[in-house]
Parts: C-alpha cells; sequence; structure tokens
C-alpha cells in the first residue's frame, strides 16, 4: 500500500491536534473539579469525594434554624 507523502499543512495540523489533546487531558488531570459538585442536591448541602465508594453528603443548618 503507497501512502501519500505528508506536506508541512498535513505536519502543522497533527502538531496542533496533539497540542489540543495535551492540554485537555492537563487540564482534566490537574483540574478536575472546577466549583464544587453537590451531586445532585441544593446549594443547602455540602458534599465530599471519599476514594472508595458514595460520596458523603450533610446538610448544613443555620443557627437559628430550628430541628
Amino acid at each position: 500500500m503507497n501512502w501519500p507523502y505528508l506536506r508541512r499543512g498535513d505536519l502543522a495540523g497533527i502538531i496542533l491536534m496533539a497540542v489540543v489533546l495535551a492540554v485537555l487531558v492537563f487540564v482534566l488531570l490537574f483540574f478536575p473539579q472546577r466549583g464544587q459538585q453537590n451531586f445532585g442536591f441544593g446549594p443547602e448541602w455540602q458534599c465530599a469525594r471519599m476514594e472508595k465508594g458514595d460520596p458523603i453528603c450533610v446538610r448544613l443548618v443555620e443557627k437559628g434554624e430550628a430541628k
């Protein structure tokens, strides 16, 4: 099978896509949680991710609120 030779524009496109993918992987690895995730609960809930298992969520209670 004869492959066509790569031209300068082809190489530039390959390098550009490699750089874009490298930046995307870097951002996803080092900044996985941009903003606080509440796993579907409202803003009055605070959740913490656990290494193993599901996240643990607690409801924030204000001082004046009676239970």
